[in-house]
């Protein structure tokens, strides 16, 4: 009679642990899914600037904003909603951004971009260094610029770092405009912390997830001089997907 009960019990609990598994597979995909929706878009970098060089004559100083267009974002948002703790830790839609440029006696010029996140509790920092192969009078500048974003003190995240290289062209027309086109190559790299709260399930979380992402990127660029050459407003979208952009905007002043 032992043994027929014990026999019985042996699939119900197989059943059972294959159903917590495969939820907790589920939740930790989802995990994934979140930051993979959520950061990895909003740790975009740029300086929002053309590919031509600033020479070395001052420092460009700029205040701008970060905004993410994704079909995805509503519906991370909706399954998200549920979720206490996804909820907690979803990315910006849009996050404020300083800038500063600096051009040197040679075609390179570098920059920085600092942002804070989670209520100050974070801190985005990205950095770039280009180099303007050609440039010449009323002719497209060429370029070549590689960059770094990294994102800190987040919960539950343990690192966030996005590199990236592109090669663009711009252009200045009727003194006041200029417009630019780049492509490229960048590769996220995402750390998630072992979760310390209790999920769901009501089990505790243990695993951590990482993740490695690398795609191509396409900008387009438009910056309208409004007291030339000290002022100008600036904007840039930059695309991983037809239908997924980001859009970064600059206020700058040159001192």
């Amino acid at each position: 009679m032992a043994q027929s009960n014990a026999s019985s019990l042996c699939p119900m609990l197989l059943t059972l642990l294959a159903g917590l598994a495969l939820a907790a597979s589920s939740y930790a995909a989802e995990r994934t899914l979140y930051y993979d929706e959520g950061w990895l878009k909003i740790n975009q970098y740029s300086p929002v600037e053309g590919f031509e060089s600033h020479g070395s004559y001052g420092w460009h100083l700029g205040i701008g904003v970060i905004q993410v267009n994704s079909p995805a974002n509503s519906q991370r948002s909706e399954v998200s909603a549920s979720d206490a703790l996804l909820t907690e830790k979803t990315a910006p839609a849009q996050l404020p951004r300083l800038f500063f440029t600096r051009g040197t006696g040679w075609p390179v010029d570098f920059g920085l971009s600092v942002a804070r996140l989670n209520k100050n509790e974070g801190l985005q920092l990205g950095a770039h260094l280009q180099w303007t192969i050609f440039e010449e009078f009323q002719k497209p500048a060429l370029a070549i610029r590689i960059a770094r974003m990294q994102s800190d003190g987040l919960p539950g995240l343990d690192r966030l770092q996005t590199d990236s290289a592109t090669i663009g062209l711009s252009y200045g027309f009727l003194r006041y405009f200029n417009f630019g086109f780049g492509i490229g190559r960048q590769q996220h790299h995402l750390v998630l912390k072992p979760l310390d709260d209790t999920n769901r399930l009501g089990l505790r979380a243990g695993w951590g997830e990482r993740l490695e992402r690398t795609e191509s990127i396409w900008t387009l660029y438009l910056k309208v001089n409004l007291l030339s050459p000290f002022t100008s407003l600036a904007i840039e979208r930059v695309y991983t997907h037809p239908q997924e952009a980001v859009t970064i905007a600059k206020l700058s002043y040159m001192l």
